[in-house]
């Protein structure tokens, strides 16, 4: 939503109109991108004390309303808390980003007034209803812009291959290349290549296939260093990505933290993804 300029029947606290004399209501919002998420953190700084007593009260709160209108995302915030952090899924957004805030009455208000209220008003209360704006801290647009997610790609930096002898070995990795290679025995490649272009599976591909193959990875590289694997495709495209929660794919790294819970970090909480994938594809199963 874009917060358009009008007329209410009633004063209300912003900084296009001189409903209220010295005092103001504003908002301050700061992004920071994690690795799968947009994290937006929503401050507001709000000084009229009657406002802030109906607050207080529980009779009014703020409330942000958080919309993007390429991938049709929308969602309000209400809370009597003036710092909040809210955290989106990156693919849940793309291009223009609006947050708006505003002090909304959460029950009728009867004969409200306010001492800092435009000497136009003179002694004049005001019946508001539920739900009714009393505030606009403003509106903050920000732009996402969409990097290849090579995580989500498998092609991008994984090659999933047939192995020529069939065995019992179950899948074979190989990290020495641009790409990491898995070997999968006849049956299990042909399995996948079945499946792999099913959005609904490719959580479950992550769980099964791609995460042990990072873990394997990582605990490789927390053993015998990192120096012989840094000019690979993969390992720099690995490390881009954890650049943005100000990480590097280094020893200091794979020392502090499991390797466990670095891959499930890189892949968006496979498990959690795929089980949830699973349910639903058990349901769409249910109805045909």
């Amino acid at each position: 939503m874009d917060i358009r300029y009008k007329l209410y029947p009633y004063p209300v606290l912003s900084s296009f109109s001189n409903d209220y004399i010295g005092c103001s209501f504003i908002s301050n919002i700061q992004v920071v991108r994690d690795i799968q998420d947009i994290v937006i953190k929503m401050n507001v700084i709000m000084n009229n004390a009657e406002l802030q007593n109906l607050i207080d009260l529980n009779k009014a709160e703020y409330l942000f309303h958080i919309e993007c209108s390429q991938t049709s995302y929308r969602y309000v915030l209400k809370t009597c808390d003036t710092e909040n952090i809210k955290r989106i899924s990156e693919s849940k957004l793309n291009g223009k980003v609006s947050i708006c805030s505003f002090i909304v009455a959460k029950e009728d208000i009867h004969n409200y007034t306010n001492s800092k209220f435009n000497e136009d008003y003179g002694n004049m209360m005001f019946n508001i209803s539920k739900g009714s704006i009393l505030g606009i801290g403003g509106q903050t647009n920000i732009d996402i812009i969409k990097e290849m997610d090579e995580m989500s790609k498998i092609p991008s930096i994984f090659s999933i291959l047939r192995r020529d002898v069939d065995n019992n070995e179950g899948m074979q990795i190989d990290i020495n290349g641009e790409k990491i290679k898995i070997w999968l025995s006849n049956e299990d490649f042909y399995n996948y290549k079945s499946i792999c272009n099913m959005p609904s599976y490719l959580p479950v591909i992550h769980s099964m296939i791609i995460m042990p193959t990072l873990l394997y990875a990582f605990e490789t590289l927390k053993q015998n260093g990192t120096d012989e694997y840094e000019s690979y495709r993969w390992y720099k495209s690995i490390d881009r990505i954890l650049k943005k929660s100000e990480l590097s794919l280094d020893s200091d790294i794979l020392e502090d933290i499991p390797t466990y819970q670095l891959s499930q970090k890189l892949l968006g909480l496979p498990i959690k993804r795929a089980l949830s994938s699973m349910i639903d594809i058990g349901m769409e199963d249910e109805e045909i």
